[in-house]
C-alpha cells in the first residue's frame, strides 16, 4: 500500500495547502467597515449623497454660516453612518452656557455653540437617572447619559456624562423595544448587518472564481514506477522531477519526458462563475437597498437602458432616510443656533423658517427653464383669479394681504410660529 504521507511529501514538498477561504470572513463589522472598499460604500454613500449638495434654511440666512462654521452637515452624516453601522449615532453639543455638561443646557444664557462631537451609539449608555413625572411626555426617558471616548486598540481612555438636552440623536432603524438592550430609547438595528453578510458571501464567491482560475489549467504528469519509488522512499529524486519539468513547461511553454511517461494539460470549465457573481451582485444590493450599477460602478443592462431608474432609485431612498433620520436632528440644531445670544440679539428676523434640500439631481438648463416658464405661468393664472375676486368684492387690502402671506413678489410674510427658545425646549 502506498503511504500517502509519502505521496504528499513527493508532489508538495514545503508547499502547503491552503484551502482557507480568507478575506473578509474572519472580520467583524467594525473591522470590515475600517478595511474600506465594498463595506464602507455600503455603509457611508447614503449618508453622504444626503448632504452632498448641501442644504437651505429657508426664513434666516443667518443660520447658514453658523452650520458652516460648527461642520453641522459633516457631523450629520456621521452621526447618520454610525447609526447605520452600530444601530445609533449622538452628536454632543458642547456650548457656551455657564453650566457644566451634566446640567440641562441654559436656552436663557446660550452665548454661543462652539462644538458638535460625534459618537457612535457603543460610545454611549444610559444611566439610571430617568424623568419620573407620569404627565410629562419624557416620563422614563434617559436624563443622563454616560459617554466613553475610545483610545488606543479600542480602550475606553475618559468617560463623560451629558444632559440629554445637549445630545441630539440619529436613531437606528427600527427595532421591537423588547429586543432593546441598552435601554436607549432611539437605539436601533444596524442597517448593514446582513449586507455585511452578503458582502462576505460575495468575496468568498470572489475568492473561489481566483482559485478556479488558477486550477483552470491542471497538468498531469504519469510517471512508471511513481508507487514504487515513493515506497522506497525516493520522494526527493520525484520531486525534483516534477519541478523541473514545470520549469521547463514555464520556460519554454513545452515539456520533454520519458517515452513510458506521458504529461497533459487538462482545462475546467469556467461557465457559470460570471453569472453566479453576479447574483452575489445583485443579492447584496437587495440586502443594503442600493442599486447594483451605484452599489459596483457597473453600466446599467439591458437595451436602451440608462441607469436613470436606478439612480432615481436611489436618490428616492436617501430622500426618505434623510427626512426620517437627519431633519428632526437639523431642525434641533437650527433652533439652537437661532437661540444663541449674538442671533437672538441681532436683526428681528420672524420665527417662520423651514429646512429645505436641493435635488439631489441638479436640473439641467433646459429643465430648469421649463419649471421657470411653468411657475411663471401658474403665478399668471393664480394673479387673474386675485384680480377676479377683487372685482367681486374682496379688498385690495385682503388681497394685499394674500400676497404677502404667500410671499409672491418679494414681500415677505409676517412673523409667526414659536420662538427660538421655545421650539428648542421642545424639542
Amino acid at each position: 500500500m502506498m503511504n500517502q504521507d509519502g505521496y504528499l511529501s513527493a508532489v508538495l514538498g514545503t508547499a502547503m495547502l491552503d484551502v482557507a477561504s480568507g478575506g473578509l470572513g474572519a472580520l467583524d463589522d467594525l473591522a470590515m467597515y475600517a478595511e474600506g472598499g465594498l463595506p464602507a460604500r455600503v455603509v457611508d454613500m447614503i449618508p453622504d449623497t444626503a448632504v452632498s449638495r448641501g442644504v437651505d434654511i429657508t426664513g434666516d440666512d443667518r443660520v447658514r454660516g453658523e452650520l458652516d462654521r460648527l461642520k453641522a452637515l459633516p457631523a450629520l452624516a456621521d452621526a447618520w453612518r454610525w447609526a447605520r453601522l452600530t444601530g445609533g449615532g449622538a452628536i454632543v453639543v458642547i456650548a457656551r452656557d455657564r453650566r457644566s455638561l451634566r446640567d440641562p443646557l441654559n436656552l436663557e444664557g446660550l452665548d454661543q455653540l462652539l462644538e458638535l462631537k460625534v459618537f457612535t451609539l457603543d460610545d454611549v449608555s444610559a444611566t439610571e437617572k430617568r424623568y419620573s413625572d407620569p404627565n410629562a411626555a419624557n416620563y422614563g426617558m434617559p436624563e443622563l447619559y454616560r459617554v466613553r471616548t475610545q483610545g488606543a486598540g479600542g480602550a475606553a481612555a475618559a468617560e463623560f456624562f451629558v444632559h440629554e438636552s445637549r445630545l441630539i440623536e440619529i436613531p437606528g432603524d427600527p427595532l421591537p423595544a423588547k429586543l432593546n438592550r441598552k435601554g436607549i430609547p432611539w437605539a436601533g438595528r444596524p442597517a448593514v448587518t446582513r449586507a455585511f453578510r452578503a458582502i462576505r458571501r460575495y468575496g468568498e464567491g470572489l475568492h473561489w472564481a481566483l482559485r478556479l482560475l488558477e486550477k483552470k489549467q491542471q497538468a498531469v504528469h504519469k510517471m512508471k514506477g511513481l508507487a514504487e519509488a515513493i515506497e522506497a522512499e525516493l520522494e526527493v529524486a520525484i520531486r525534483k522531477r516534477v519541478e523541473m519539468v514545470d520549469s521547463v513547461r514555464n520556460a519554454l511553454n513545452g515539456v520533454a519526458v520519458d517515452s513510458e511517461d506521458d504529461y497533459q494539460i487538462l482545462s475546467s470549465d469556467m461557465g457559470g462563475v460570471k453569472d453566479t457573481l453576479a447574483e452575489f451582485q445583485i443579492a447584496l444590493a437587495a440586502e443594503t437597498g442600493i442599486p447594483v450599477t451605484q452599489l459596483f460602478g457597473r453600466s446599467a443592462a439591458g437595451l436602451n437602458a440608462t441607469g436613470d431608474g436606478d439612480l432615481e432609485a436611489l436618490y428616492n431612498t436617501v430622500a426618505m432616510g434623510r427626512e426620517v433620520k437627519v431633519n428632526p436632528a437639523l431642525e434641533r440644531l437650527v433652533s439652537l443656533i437661532r437661540a444663541q445670544r449674538a442671533l437672538a440679539a441681532g436683526e428681528a428676523r420672524g420665527e417662520a423658517w423651514s429646512i429645505k434640500w436641493p435635488a439631489l439631481k441638479p436640473a439641467t438648463a433646459k429643465e430648469a427653464a421649463e419649471v421657470r416658464k411653468a411657475n411663471a405661468d401658474a403665478q399668471a393664472r393664480e394673479m387673474d383669479a386675485l384680480s377676479a375676486a377683487v372685482d367681486n368684492g374682496l379688498s385690495q387690502d385682503q388681497a394685499f394681504e394674500y400676497m404677502k402671506q404667500e410671499g409672491l413678489y418679494g414681500l415677505t410674510p409676517d412673523a409667526g410660529g414659536q420662538s427660538a427658545k421655545s421650539y428648542a425646549a421642545a424639542t
